[in-house]
């Protein structure tokens, strides 16, 4: 692919004293700035009885600080035309201000009282848990979202990267303020934060505001993620009586996030099902108009990964679309993928990277994701040599190692009627 770099990119990484690593990629081409405060605190670290605190206290962020009211929070942001937010994920949390770049003060005062000296209001928490209930309740609302949910619990029964994020209505129904409390004081510490920002900055000003804001955090001690998760082949198909389709997940545990492995594992996936010109979409909606959209999608986490194969189909094809996607399977364990093809998906990965860092928002949050993970910053350069190394044998070893290790998981939603999801053979 031919890539020009342009400028060396201007980044500079600190760690202040209390463990607390600061990144920052200077943007001068741009206006705004936008800064995230990125907690090793995501669902992962929870236990099943406070499944969803996580999540329950990123909302409440919003709510009030020893100092400011919910209303003074949002006036502030939108005072300097700006905008804040946050979300929680498995294993982090990411609470993010995007500003004008003389506004950058502003939002590091902002993100350091919500961080830092949340009030958790006892009316907020009651409302706020209402709130929740409702966002469960969009998601079973949602079942092209509401499958992976119960593909996750299927594939990693019993641990925390196989429940939902947001908890289900029982245990956040269970989840007391001092709960909240004593996640927030264990995990919203130095040595669990990095805090990102890129834009048109001065690493040096943002070094001062840093330390004026977070420097007196106490460090604290490092989250502990535990044990991987042990991977659990079989099937589960929930029957949801008013769906017209049976919504459909197929996967199996991948490599991790930390492997040299997952630029294969990003091919394969994209061969496979990663856009219009992959495989599972061309055989099975283009010539046969089975399903409206097929894709493969893979979670990587920092000790487990899973690649899973998502569709939706009347009830009466539902599993032939799954026999079809067994039928590639075996293909890419047999079959070396052509040089035109593994081009092709090549383009597409390096593409999507690169136009995923056109904003100081995706630079921001590639910055922190990049030293949460590797405890170093790998170049845009590097990465994209990195996926252009990748062979047609890479892609094959990957898929097999992957269908040989774990088995396959198939997990159901909808109406399968005569139980035909149920006698498949889920052999590759």
């Amino acid at each position: 692919m031919g890539y020009h770099p342009g400028p060396r990119a201007d980044i500079q990484k600190t760690e202040l004293k209390n463990g607390l690593v600061l990144m920052s990629e200077a943007m001068t081409q741009l206006r705004s700035v936008s800064i995230g405060v990125w907690l090793r605190a995501g669902s992962r670290f929870e236990s099943a009885e406070r499944n969803g605190v996580a999540h329950f206290i990123e909302h409440l962020l919003f709510k009030g600080t020893e100092g400011r009211a919910a209303g003074d929070i949002a006036r502030a942001i939108d005072a300097v035309g700006g905008q804040l937010d946050a979300f929680t994920d498995k294993e982090y949390i990411c609470v993010y201000a995007r500003v004008m770049d003389r506004h950058l003060a502003v939002a590091f005062g902002i993100l350091a009282d919500i961080l830092l000296r949340p009030a958790f209001p006892p009316a907020e928490v009651r409302r706020e848990r209402n709130v929740i209930f409702e966002e469960i309740n969009t998601i079973e609302d949602s079942p092209h979202e509401l499958i992976h949910d119960y593909y996750l619990a299927n594939l990693w029964p019993g641990h925390p990267l196989g429940r939902p994020v947001s908890g289900t209505k029982e245990t956040v129904a269970a989840i007391r303020r001092r709960d909240l409390s004593d996640f927030f004081r264990r995990h919203y510490s130095g040595r669990n934060m990095v805090i990102a920002v890129a834009g048109n900055l001065r690493h040096s000003q943002v070094q001062r505001l840093a330390e004026r804001h977070f420097g007196e955090l106490a460090a604290g001690e490092p989250a502990e993620p535990g044990p991987p998760p042990r991977l659990q082949a079989g099937r589960v198909v929930r029957t949801k009586a008013n769906l017209e389709q049976v919504h459909i997940c197929l996967g199996a545990g991948c490599p991790s996030l930390l492997s040299r492995d997952r630029f294969s594992v990003h091919l394969l996936s994209t061969i496979l099902g990663g856009g219009m010109s992959s495989r599972l979409f061309q055989n099975i909606r283009e010539k046969r108009g089975l399903v409206y959209s097929i894709e493969s999608v893979i979670s990587l986490f920092s000790d487990a990964g899973t690649m899973a194969v998502s569709a939706a189909a009347v009830p009466a094809a539902a599993a032939r679309v799954v026999d079809l996607v067994l039928k590639e399977l075996r293909t890419l364990r047999r079959v070396l993928v052509s040089r035109c093809e593994l081009s092709r998906a090549k383009e597409f990965v390096q593409g999507s990277f690169l136009l995923g860092l056109e904003n100081s928002s995706s630079r921001m949050m590639h910055l922190a994701q990049q030293q949460l993970y590797f405890d170093r910053l790998f170049s845009v350069r590097e990465t994209l040599d990195r996926i252009e190394r990748v062979r047609s044998a890479d892609v094959r070893r990957v898929c097999n190692d992957i269908l040989d290790s774990s088995g396959l998981a198939l997990t159901a939603l909808g109406n399968d009627r005569g139980g035909a999801l149920q006698s498949v053979a889920l052999k590759v």
